[in-house]
This record gives C-alpha cells, sequence and structure tokens, in this order.
C-alpha cells in the first residue's frame, strides 16, 4: 500500500527523486484527507478518470504556468492563475485543494532566501489569493529550482496519497510515469533557492 511506502527505492520506473522531492516541496506531506483526488474502488480507474477530467485539463496547466511565474518571481501573475483554478475546480476538488494549499502557505512559505513565498504565503492568510495546493506546491517547487517533470510527478504523488493511501504502490508508480512521460526526463538534482 501507497501508504505503508517506507523507502523511495521501493518505487518503480526509477521514481525514487521524484518521491523524496515531495517531502523536500511539502514538508508537511501527510495531508488529512484527499484534496482533489477521491479513489475508488477500482485505483486505475478513478486514477485515469481524475486524470482526464481534473487534472490534465485544470491542473497541469495551472501547475506548469505557476512554475514559469515564480521561477520569474511574478506573484501577481501566480494569483491570478489561483484565482481562474478557483473557478475551474468542482466545489468537492476546490475544498480539499484551498484546505490543503492553506496548510502549506501556513506553513511551508518561510523558505531562506527566497522573496515570492512569503508573499504569496501572506497573500494566502489574507484572503488575497485562494491558495489551492497545486499553486502553493508549484511555486515551492520552483523555488527548490525543480524541474516542470519532477515537480508535477511530485503533486500526483501527493494527490494520490491523501486520495488513495491504500492503493497499490506499482499501480500507483505506473500512474505517476504514464502522466508525466509527456514531459520528458529532466536530472533529479535538488537544491535549495
Amino acid at each position: 500500500m501507497l501508504s505503508e511506502l517506507e523507502h523511495p527505492s521501493d518505487l518503480r520506473h526509477g521514481l525514487g527523486p521524484i518521491w523524496a522531492a515531495t517531502r523536500v516541496a511539502n514538508p508537511d506531506f501527510a495531508i488529512s484527507g484527499p484534496v482533489t483526488f477521491h479513489g475508488g474502488a477500482i485505483f486505475m480507474t478513478s486514477a485515469v478518470t481524475w486524470r482526464d477530467a481534473v487534472f490534465a485539463p485544470i491542473l497541469l496547466p495551472a501547475m506548469r504556468a505557476t512554475l514559469g511565474h515564480a521561477r520569474r518571481g511574478e506573484v501577481r501573475e501566480i494569483s491570478t492563475l489561483d484565482q481562474k483554478l478557483s473557478l475551474e475546480l468542482g466545489e468537492n476538488a476546490r475544498e480539499g485543494s484551498l484546505r490543503a494549499g492553506r496548510r502549506l502557505a501556513a506553513h511551508g512559505c518561510d523558505l531562506r532566501g527566497d522573496r515570492l513565498l512569503p508573499r504569496l504565503g501572506e497573500w494566502a492568510r489574507d484572503g488575497q489569493t485562494p491558495g489551492h495546493l497545486a499553486i502553493i506546491f508549484a511555486a515551492r517547487c520552483a523555488a527548490f529550482s525543480l524541474p516542470d517533470r519532477i515537480a508535477v510527478g511530485s503533486y500526483l504523488f501527493q494527490e494520490m496519497c491523501a486520495g488513495a493511501p491504500t492503493a497499490r504502490v506499482p499501480e500507483v508508480c505506473d500512474f505517476v510515469a504514464a502522466c508525466i512521460e509527456p514531459l520528458g526526463s529532466s536530472a533529479a538534482g535538488l537544491r535549495a533557492a
């Protein structure tokens, strides 16, 4: 089961560095309850449905755009994406995303040497921006200079752990690998901002 995974080397498709990046970008990785993905009785069926309805058309473009804006220090543009995400997500997905994102903003936007994250965290706390997990997480990944592929894969692991903690690890690895394959390969090195 995914919730019992003890070491990144237990993952297939060379996803260990991506799993490790998840813990770097979100130290408070143990999110209570599902974010936007709610696993069903058959993991792969519910995961593919979520990917096609929520992840690929809504979350992935928002994350990739946020990564670009965060790398350039453009907090207003990130807030615009965050607000757009509130309009695009359904009610249940929106609630889970905001709960998890605001939690990360409250506990994880004080990275030394980075000016964008504290401002983004403050805006989320003050209600100037909604604070969705995909947006806050992508901004943190940019602060650690994580390539898009690693940032997106890390986000997927969070969603799967929160929404399907009893899913079998090989199935989750197959799903994450298939989702990030179109993003190409990238170096797995991590560095602080």
